[in-house]
């Protein structure tokens, strides 16, 4: 007898088929990621290569403003600055410098430029896109100088001269701002320790006192460090030692010209010595300006004096808004020349140039146009003029006020009572037996100009 199972084997399953839908998800999502990436990359390709343009705009900008400043030519400012853009950032055409800039805030602002920078990119994947393979990218820049006011009232710039600055006067020379010298000279620093490898002093003072100020800084070091004082009681030494060069605060300054104000007429001499004298002085270029008694009024404007000096001793002198400026014979008004060419340079040229005595007690106030460069100027000298500036006067608060710009020229102090003025020459010595104050007060004096990008 058979027994017969009664469970049966079930039968086969039918085969399984796959769609493939992972499969094709993942090409999709691989394609986006390749395409992100490729995006991504071109777009890092892009702003790295603005960056080099918008470089290239800023540099050019730069240099071509700080070659105007040096009184360059438009045309050798505009190829200087494009040789520099060309070589060194990366970008080989596609230049437009506008001298003033054409746009903008600082549009006609003459001293400004603005520099305009095209360059070709190529985005490959803009194509698979359905874009334009070549595109421009563009930038744009704009530089020129701005003026910062300066701490110091009292600034000798030459580092060979030894001393820089002398006090040898029993009264007190009172800064009420900063004294700043460059001389090299040795001696000792704030905390008396001597300055090794160096001969002299960079500050030389005769007795205790002799000078006061806000701060005095000295590259070299001082014969007697206990001589300084500050301008209050009980106020810390301001002697500092050791500091580095400072550079001339006015190495941008143009020569002043026809198109900075300068008149272009023939004054001649400007001569006062009768005390019956009564004589108004106008803008322009003279050969000489001699006062010795007299009223002489000076219009505002900018008094150039070619080959000779500017000597006020003695009158009744007055003149607001005015500034001298001492050259030479050869000077030219319409174009700056020989001056421009001074620069940083040592004095070399064999032209007859003045000198400036103030001997007496006058009225006058530096340049007064605020859109000029020469904005508080009182006496400028050319660069390479190399006489000295004297004065000697006594003055009252308010009544001889302004910047002295003289490079290459010594300045001797002896007056009394307060002088408005602010200081930049070769060197200074101060000999005076009465107490002097230099002073800011609320005089205008110039100020520093350098060049920034604007934009």
């Amino acid at each position: 007898m058979h027994t017969q199972s009664e469970f049966r084997s079930a039968p086969p399953a039918a085969p399984q088929f796959r769609r493939g839908t992972v499969m094709v998800m993942t090409a999709i999502s691989l394609t986006a990621s390749v395409s992100m990436l490729a995006l991504v990359m071109e777009s890092s390709r892009m702003m790295a290569r603005s960056s080099e343009v918008q470089i290239a705009a800023d540099s050019t900008a730069l240099v071509a403003a700080q070659m105007l400043s040096q009184q360059a030519l438009t045309s050798t400012a505009r190829t200087t600055a494009v040789n520099f853009g060309t070589t060194y950032n990366g970008v080989g055409s596609g230049y437009t410098l506008n001298f003033p800039p054409a746009s903008g805030p600082y549009a006609g602002q003459q001293g400004c430029v603005e520099s305009l920078v095209s360059a070709p990119f190529s985005t490959p994947l803009a194509t698979v896109l359905g874009g334009t393979r070549n595109t421009i990218l563009h930038a744009r820049a704009v530089a020129g100088p701005k003026s910062t006011p300066s701490p110091d009232l009292l600034t000798a710039l030459d580092p060979d001269s030894i001393p820089g600055i002398v006090g040898s006067g029993t009264g007190q020379l009172r800064v009420e701002g900063g004294v700043r010298t460059n001389s090299r000279g040795g001696g000792l620093d704030e905390k008396g320790v001597a300055i090794s490898g160096a001969t002299g002093f960079g500050v030389q003072l005769s007795l205790a006192d002799r000078l006061a100020a806000s701060q005095v800084n000295v590259v070299g070091g001082v014969n007697d460090p206990t001589f300084f004082s500050g301008l209050t009681g009980g106020s810390p030494n301001p002697l500092v030692c050791r500091v580095a060069t400072a550079s001339d605060p006015f190495k941008n300054l143009p020569v002043p010209t026809a198109t900075l104000g300068v008149s272009v007429l023939l004054r001649g001499e400007g001569r006062s010595t009768s005390s019956s004298t009564n004589l108004t002085l106008r803008p322009g270029l003279y050969t000489n300006i001699l006062v010795t008694a007299g009223t002489v009024t000076f219009q505002p404007g900018i008094y150039v004096i070619r080959g000779g000096s500017l000597t006020l001793t003695g009158g009744n002198i007055s003149g607001q808004g005015v500034m001298f400026y001492l050259t030479g014979t050869d000077y030219s008004a319409l174009y700056g020349t020989p001056d421009n060419a001074d620069g940083e340079n040592t004095p070399s040229s064999a032209s007859t140039m003045g000198s400036v005595t103030i001997s007496t007690s006058v009225n006058l106030t530096g340049y007064n146009s605020s859109s000029s460069p020469f904005h508080g100027m009182l006496i400028h000298t050319r660069r390479f003029n190399t006489n000295p500036i004297i004065i000697s006067s006594p003055q009252g608060n308010g009544t001889l006020t302004g910047t002295v710009y003289s490079k290459w020229g010594p300045l001797t102090l002896s007056g009394r009572g307060v002088y408005n003025l602010q200081f930049v020459t070769r060197r200074a010595t101060w000999n005076g037996s009465n107490g002097l104050t230099l002073t800011r007060g609320s005089a205008t004096f110039m100020s520093t100009s350098q060049v920034f990008l604007l934009e």
